[in-house]
């Protein structure tokens, strides 16, 4: 594993768990780096590191979404909700449960929106065109879909999925109740956006 690469493994671990009080220094450590300096080096600073790790894991969520949205358009589904809520979660569920225990990355998401930052996260510029596409659909599925009401579905996805995630820690949370806590997530999610508005 690359230097980079280790870095990156190591934030997101200790961002997931610690917040993001934690130093560069104690990164650099955590990655096996004797030089205290190495992320700095390789990332600048504490934005510079965080942006790349939206990358390193956006990159191939973005790429599958936009294979869904392919896929939905192809088949003439553009419109069909519960396939656009699929759209949206899948690429995150799957990460979820391929990466059991080595994969802190919606632990390290819900952190951050809970830091208050919804509109400067770093993949609401370059790192997601998939979501950009996705949202336009859903407003034209659902016309005066409130932008809080968006918003809090995606909160409602990244949370349950960051605790899932955390679950397949516990060698009794098994897969079979991992992928029922999907399966869940997705009858929720849509419930959320179809819920009536107040």
């Amino acid at each position: 594993m690359r230097v980079k690469e280790k870095i990156l493994l190591a934030a997101e671990r200790l961002f997931a768990e610690r917040g993001f009080g934690v130093s560069l220094r104690e990164i650099a450590v955590a990655a096996g780096q004797r030089n205290h300096s190495a992320v700095q080096y390789h990332f600048g600073d504490k934005t510079g590191l965080i942006d790349a790790l939206y990358a390193y894991r956006m990159t191939p969520l973005n790429l599958r979404r936009r294979e869904l949205l392919a896929g939905l358009r192809a088949r003439g589904l553009e419109g069909d909700l519960p396939a656009l809520v699929e759209a949206y979660a899948a690429p995150l569920s799957e990460h979820v449960l391929a990466n059991r225990g080595t994969s802190w990355y919606l632990r390290f998401s819900s952190r951050y929106v809970l830091s208050g930052s919804y509109r400067s996260w770093p993949y609401s510029g370059d790192h997601h065109p998939g979501f950009d596409e996705l949202v336009e659909l859903l407003l034209r599925c659902l016309p005066g879909l409130a932008e809080e009401r968006l918003r809090v579905f995606v909160l409602h996805v990244i949370m349950v999925l960051a605790d899932v995630e955390q679950r397949l820690d516990e060698p009794s949370f098994d897969d079979r109740a991992a992928v029922a806590a999907v399966a869940d997530l997705r009858a929720t999610a849509l419930a959320l956006l179809t819920a009536p508005r107040p």
